[in-house]
């Protein structure tokens, strides 16, 4: 249920406001009602609450206030509920006397505790949460102030603890609005929402329009619930392959066939990239892998020298801007790479914009304890670290120093760019995360005739004046990120095979396969190639035999699960992106799972620690947060309403989850799939 909260100044302004809800808290401490105001309010056959902070007026203008309150309520026209909010902890005998006064009057007691500078411990919100009991409270309402998801958990941890007194508990501030809605979901009587945005009695309070659309179903038109799993699947490319392989081709001087493409926002926004710059592309369908991909460049300087021909460029015209989408991987790719294009003369491209769309200008693309650019003869303007971001200067060689603690993204770009520099660079990096990712970058340049040396992802060698090589026939590797789901969703059903993803490769998320052994899942992998099949002049794929049937890199069988799923132990700080799939297994294993890596989480399509959260927690999950460490404990889970985010791994998390659960599950919006695996809902019938 939504309660609103009046604060609104004046008679007229409160009534208008009650046109627009069937509950409401008056606010006498914001209102400035007279008595007879006060009466004429309370007289209204509609739910209230009568609230007089302390914090805002003192106890005998409080204490008036209340009382005009629970006086008008005598009359029989009086119909609807009543409530009383007082301070658990306001002076005994104010509180006392203004108690009695309203349970005679048929008042429900609200005892509440606010905290507008942080949150307590879990030990002291229990020890308030009881004496609140111990006072008689027929509502309990605990609210603090959260900066952390740790915090705002600690809060929803007393839904859990505590199930005798109603209790209203959530957290205020502008990252923990996500508890208020959650909290309707865990067993909260109510939650409290403002007119108007701007009116909001606490920040992260949402507006009644807002909160009504957040609980009503129609806002959640996708019924992902009643599915069954094909049995075989052919994987995705990967896009992390794909788009550090177009890029590559990009820069190298001839023509590039890509093979086993398949398109998804973030591999076809560095298409359009690569286009703008001049490189032809032509997509084509293969006779046995879905589409190849033909991108024939001048070589990365040749590009440079036609972006800096002065008769092609006006003085309005001297700034080139290249959108990456929604893709934060292609940006920061691109960041370096885009120092290249910049002319060293005086002439042609002197700005080099990188700009994108939706979320991804709302993540951070530079970590500011370190700046790599300066080094390198690159300036940098940003909005707070986050896209759109122009870059200038003259790029050059350079050691620089990184922190990797926020992901691998931008030394995988610096990877790709130092090396056509005129003489050698150093990266030295300090706590290295993502490093498969960082491998994958290394082996794509070493694809693309490129040589880079790495020191336990520590320090890297990069020799200059380096080329890259066009390369006639170039496989894609399938996805693991994308397969992984699938595999959790045959691991949790009847099983799955899956073809066409790299064994033994540089992708992070392969690490499914061990997890799943240890959950108690026999897999059975088949390496291939044995024959060769030819596309015209050019290999495409390896054949185990000459039958129809066309496998690239494996054939993966799952066995269905003959008993229950073991609970395991995992490290994703180095497979971030795996983390919603283990979060989908580890629901469904027999007892408690722990997964590490929470803080690499934050700056994703969604918080994902957060959304996955929320999400499963709405659906009944039992997940706490430790550190950096999510726990996971197995159980069956129910139906609900949920939320994408916006972001494609929770979506398919969300879908794969519900496989197990009885009731109908909805969620908002399924179009951000598309991102990585638009064919993602064709492998479920």
């Amino acid at each position: 249920m939504i309660c609103l909260s009046i604060r609104e100044k004046g008679l007229n302004n409160v009534q208008d406001a009650l046109t627009k809800a069937h509950f409401a808290e008056i606010r006498l401490d914001h209102t400035d009602l007279t008595r007879e105001e006060t009466v004429n309010v309370f007289r209204s056959k509609k739910d209230l609450i009568a609230t007089c902070r302390l914090s805002q007026q003192d106890v005998d203008v409080c204490r008036k206030r209340l009382s005009w309150a629970i006086m008008a309520s005598r009359t029989k026209k009086s119909v609807g509920k009543r409530y009383l909010d007082i301070e658990y902890d306001a002076p005994a005998e104010y509180r006392d006397d203004i108690i009695d006064t309203a349970r005679k009057r048929g008042f429900k007691i609200i005892l509440s505790y606010h905290n507008h500078k942080n949150t307590d411990s879990y030990e002291r919100l229990c020890e308030i949460y009881e004496s609140c009991r111990d006072l008689g409270a027929d509502i309990i309402k605990l609210i603090t102030t959260a900066q952390t998801i740790h915090e705002c958990t600690r809060v929803l941890r007393l839904y859990k603890d505590y199930k005798g007194v109603p209790l209203v508990a959530f957290c205020m501030g502008e990252t923990a609005s996500f508890t208020r809605i959650l909290s309707l979901h865990l067993g909260a009587p109510f939650g409290y929402v403002s007119l108007t945005s701007g009116a909001e009695s606490a920040a992260g309070q949402y507006t009644i329009t807002e909160a009504e659309s957040f609980m009503n179903k129609k806002s959640y038109p996708n019924k992902v619930s009643g599915k069954s799993l094909l049995e075989t699947v052919v994987a995705p490319a990967s896009k992390s392959h794909t788009q550090r392989a177009i890029l590559a081709a990009a820069w190298a001087k001839g023509k590039t066939v890509l093979y086993g493409y398949t398109p998804c926002a973030d591999s076809e926004a560095a298409l359009g990239v690569i286009k703008d710059l001049g490189v032809k592309v032509k997509v084509e369908k293969c006779k046995f892998l879905r589409q190849k991909v033909e991108v024939t460049s001048p070589g990365i300087e040749e590009i440079n020298r036609q972006l800096s021909k002065a008769d092609l460029f006006s003085r309005s015209a001297k700034s080139l801007e290249l959108s990456v989408g929604e893709s934060g991987l292609l940006g920061r790719l691109l960041i370096p790479s885009a120092g290249h294009f910049l002319s060293k003369e005086g002439k042609g491209v002197q700005s080099v914009k990188i700009s994108g769309k939706g979320s991804i200008n709302n993540r951070v693309i530079f970590y500011p304890a370190t700046d790599p650019f300066s080094e390198i003869g690159l300036s940098i303007e940003s909005n707070n670290d986050k896209l759109p971001a122009i870059i200038r200067g003259s790029m050059k060689e350079g050691n620089i120093q990184l922190l990797g603690s926020g992901g691998s993204q931008l030394l995988s770009g610096l990877l790709m760019s130092l090396p056509i520099c005129e003489k050698n660079s150093t990266i030295e990096v300090k706590e290295p995360t993502s490093t498969p990712y960082v491998d994958l970058t290394i082996q794509t340049l070493k694809d693309f005739g490129v040589t880079v040396t790495n020191h336990d992802f520590h320090e890297f060698k990069i020799p200059g004046k380096q080329r890259y090589k066009a390369r006639p026939f170039y496989p894609i590797e399938g996805d693991w990120s994308g397969a992984s789901m699938l595999f959790v969703a045959g691991a949790i059903t009847k099983g799955i095979t899956i073809t066409n993803l790299p064994v033994n490769s540089k992708q992070a998320d392969e690490k499914i396969i061990p997890i799943l052994r240890s959950c108690g899942v026999e897999i059975n992998i088949v390496e291939y190639p044995k024959y060769l099949v030819m596309c015209g002049d050019i290999p495409c794929a390896f054949k185990e035999d000459n039958t129809k049937e066309v496998i690239l890199g494996s054939k993966i069988e799952l066995i269905k699960p003959k008993n229950q799923l073991l609970p395991f132990e995992f490290d994703a700080t180095n497979a971030p992106d795996l983390f919603p799939s283990l979060v989908v297994l580890a629901l469904n294993c027999s007892g408690e799972s722990r997964i590490k890596g929470i803080k690499r989480l934050s700056n994703k399509e969604s918080n994902r620690a957060e959304s996955l959260y929320t999400e499963f927690t709405k659906l009944g999950a039992d997940i706490e947060l430790d550190g950096d460490w999510m726990i996971v404990r197995g159980k069956e889970l129910h139906g609900g309403l949920c939320s994408s985010h916006n972001d494609h791994r929770i979506a398919m998390a969300i879908i794969t989850a519900a496989l197990k659960i009885k009731e109908n599950v909805y969620v908002d919006d399924l179009n951000c799939i598309s991102k990585s695996f638009p064919d993602f809902l064709k492998n479920f019938k």
